[in-house]
């Protein structure tokens, strides 16, 4: 079968085939031994793996729900209910508490896996998934610790023929494909900047409030496997409501805030539409350093290199938490109440904004546009797209990892930056460090993983 995949260097998706196909294009088949059964793919399924399985997860089984070819050999989850649940869906599937049990023991009864666990988790169990050659869906942002982004790169450049997909569903909304599109084509002029900017941090569904402490530790209950759900964590947490299982996400151990959870949804606009090179510097503004959990009021400064296809020499990204939205006056733009998740793109001749999903606004003159011409785009099933591909399909994907990776980068420096207001922090993509601030270095980029759970050199 022909390939039209660019292998993966610092820079993995060149402008002419990221604007030829609208997305990146990850065709061909993975390496052995899933080539050997390529051959009868037809004839045959794709097997998944699923660790997580409560939760998002049930979105995932969703949206692949009624593919012909797909079937759910087996499932992971520490929390035995969770576990009891999925058997009862797919009783022919089987089951375990510990995902390092089931590359060990079951790696030739799977061909894919899907990811949908916290955080912390995901880079350790994405390399195991690319060293064993399975193909992945991994949910976002994609990893949790800048030096993992540089784990993730490498692992792909290790595994090319691999199919892969971050979970970054609202890409394929009409609205924000076209979108896409229009920016892509400069519609509106060359881009000048952009601002974006997420929900209120405070205590939910998903989140506590900013700067608490860990609540103190309350009985585990009898079905969680704690100390498997801790995983790669060096210094075991308290168990308590407030981190499972869905909290987590408030906590600097264990998720990315409100930057993290939602940069993928809000930021990739600017990827799909520019093929933006990595960004040279984050410098955040905060009330007071992030502590045990993410601070809030977040306002974050991102500047990537710019000229030629942008308006000017840098191109600035303004990504802010906590609804803290521009000064509309002062882009010339109309009063008005845009709440939160958006993303607005102001370009030489007019301005874009965007709804987390999918609904557009233009201004042109400080006036908004009702007549604007909308492009045509073709349908694409984010889950099924992904399935097709990893059977020999050859369909465009929106969000593979090898263009996942850079749109978590931006996210991910904004995140670490809480720990240092107001300081600006030089990045260099390339080598995955700070290049005028060693404190940082050794603080804010890696971590050190507890035996047993640390990521995988792929090879």
């Amino acid at each position: 079968m022909p390939t039209n995949y660019l292998p993966l260097p610092l820079s993995p998706v060149t402008r002419r085939n990221f604007l030829k196909t609208g997305a990146v294009v990850t065709v061909g088949l993975a390496a052995l031994p899933w080539a050997a059964r390529a051959q009868i793919n037809k004839n045959s399924k794709l097997r998944i793996f699923q660790i997580g399985v409560g939760g998002i997860a049930a979105m995932q089984r969703k949206g692949l729900q009624g593919h012909p070819m797909v079937e759910f050999a087996g499932f992971c989850d520490v929390d035995r209910r969770e576990l009891d649940k999925i058997t009862k869906e797919h009783p022919n599937a089987w089951t375990v508490t510990d995902y390092r049990e089931a590359f060990a023991k079951r790696a030739d009864q799977f061909d894919a896996v899907i990811i949908d666990v916290p955080d912390f988790h995901h880079a350790p169990m994405m390399l195991t998934a690319l060293k064993h050659h399975k193909h992945i869906y991994g949910q976002k942002p994609l990893v949790h610790q800048l030096d993992e982004l540089r784990m993730i790169r490498d692992g792909l450049a290790a595994r090319p023929k691999l199919i892969t997909q971050m979970g970054n569903q609202r890409a394929c909304k009409e609205g924000r494909m076209q979108a896409v599109e229009m920016l892509r084509s400069n519609q509106l002029g060359r881009p000048v900047e952009a601002y974006v900017w997420t929900g209120e941090v405070a205590r939910g569904t998903y989140f506590v409030e900013p700067w608490s402490d860990y609540t103190p530790a309350k009985p585990i209950p009898p079905e969680l496997d704690w100390d498997l759900w801790n995983g790669p964590l060096t210094a075991k947490l308290p168990f308590s409501e407030d981190l499972a299982p869905r909290r987590w996400r408030a906590f600097w151990e264990t998720g990315g805030g409100q930057l993290a959870d939602w940069g993928c949804h809000l930021l990739d606009l600017l990827f799909f539409a520019y093929d933006l090179p990595s960004p040279e510097a984050v410098q955040t503004h905060t009330i007071r350093p992030s502590t045990t959990a993410h601070s809030a009021h977040n306002q974050s400064t991102i500047t990537f290199p710019g000229g030629g296809k942008f308006a000017r020499e840098k191109f600035v990204l303004h990504y802010n938490d906590s609804a803290q939205m521009p000064s509309f006056a002062s882009l010339g733009l109309p009063d008005m109440k845009a709440a939160a998740n958006h993303t607005l793109v102001v370009c030489e001749e007019g301005s874009l904004l965007l709804q987390a999903d999918g609904k557009i606004t233009i201004f042109r003159k400080g006036k908004v546009v009702t007549d604007e011409p909308l492009p045509k785009v073709e349908p694409r099933d984010h889950w099924k797209d992904w399935a097709d591909n990893c059977l020999g399909a050859n369909k465009p994907l929106w969000t593979p990892f090898t263009i996942g990776w850079r749109i978590t980068e931006p996210a991910l420096l904004a995140v670490k930056a809480t720990r240092y207001p107001g300081e600006d922090l030089r990045w260099n993509s390339a080598t995955c460090r700070f290049t005028n601030h060693d404190k940082a270095n050794s603080e804010i980029v890696s971590r050190t993983y507890r035996p047993g759970f640390e990521p995988p050199q792929v090879a």
